[in-house]
């Protein structure tokens, strides 16, 4: 300590030697910057599977990009990572859960609703659904990831599918299940494609269950309808073959009534030429004998004597018989 006064500063230290200091430490340095380069780099990337789309999520910003990645591999920065939605169809179930023993992935239980007359029908059917490519980010910032939006869509489908069944009688559900089946389809493919952001496919109606004693009354309706149509089908074809055999009858009187017709006018015109030619005979045999009369002098016991000789030239000989009166033996034997 000095008398009178402060004491003095002590004496500044000299700085170390910066290029020393970098010199021992060199490779120490680039070893941990190379590392910790290699590390971001690696972090950096993200994997996007075959059966997956992905959003490029930001730590930093708390949001996704737009654009939806197929799959691949990807830098997307150290600071993010994707959101992963399945590409892949996904089925949407319900069906009695004691029959999902054999399914890897379990679906839910049978739909419960009441049909239009208030009976009540349990529904088992299936459906898949693939998300549209281009609406992933709209899907995520509307409806959140993949659980929940999965879980949104399989409500949906409760509401809509139980909604459409009361719309038909018990009746229909038993005689027109494929119209119906068509129509909760073409319903589920408009709300998923216009609110849900995906297609649905591969829809299946598979059973309806309605109350056993409605069943055993409609099984017994319709099999008395299917012998009501046995018994019309077996009328409608003895009526065709009873019409068949009166029109085959009608058609045999004709062909008869013609035949008869024709051989009624043949035998007019065979007697008609019959006719003709023996009066016409007569004429020339008549005219013929005239012209003998006169020969003979129109004597008419030569003209008797002279057809009785012709009559018997032109008669068969085998069945002619000739008689002699007594007289003209007598006349004879004496001459």
């Amino acid at each position: 300590m000095r008398l009178g006064g402060q004491e003095p500063a002590p004496a500044a230290r000299p700085w170390p030697d910066a290029s020393g200091f970098m010199s021992d430490n060199r490779l120490g340095f680039v070893i941990s910057l190379g590392l910790a380069l290699a590390i971001v780099f690696i972090y950096g990337f993200g994997n996007v599977e075959v059966t997956e789309y992905g959003l490029n999520y930001s730590l930093v910003t708390r949001k996704v990009d737009h654009n939806t990645y197929p799959s691949g591999r990807y830098w997307i920065g150290p600071l993010n990572h994707f959101v992963k939605f399945p590409a892949i169809l996904t089925t949407i179930q319900f069906s009695d859960l004691s029959m999902q023993t054999d399914l890897i992935e379990r679906g839910d239980d049978t739909l419960k609703s009441r049909t239009r007359d208030g009976l009540d029908v349990s529904i088992e059917l299936s459906f898949q659904y693939q998300i549209t490519a281009h609406k992933v980010h709209e899907l995520y910032t509307n409806l959140g990831p993949y659980a929940d939006f999965h879980k949104l869509f399989v409500r949906l489908a409760i509401d809509r599918l139980t909604e459409a069944a009361t719309a038909y009688s018990a009746t229909e559900f038993f005689t027109s299940r494929t119209i119906i089946g068509k129509s909760m389809e073409r319903q589920l493919k408009k709300d998923f494609n216009d609110r849900l952001f995906s297609n649905v496919f591969s829809f299946q109606l598979r059973t309806v269950s309605l109350p056993n004693e409605f069943e055993s009354a409609i099984q017994e309706t319709e099999v008395m309808r299917q012998d009501l149509q046995v018994a019309e089908a077996e009328q409608n074809a003895t009526r065709v073959s009873l019409e068949t055999q009166l029109i085959q009858a009608q058609k045999r009187t004709k062909v008869r009534a013609n035949k008869g017709e024709a051989e009624a006018a043949a035998v007019l015109l065979s007697n008609k030429a019959d006719i003709e030619q023996y009066v016409a005979m007569q004429h020339k045999s008549a005219d013929s004998y005239g012209n003998v009369l006169q020969e003979l002098g129109s004597s008419e016991g030569s003209m008797l004597e002279y057809m009785q000789a012709r009559i018997l030239r032109d008669h068969p000989a085998d069945k002619t018989v000739v008689g002699m009166s007594m007289r003209t033996l007598t006349t004879n034997v004496g001459g």
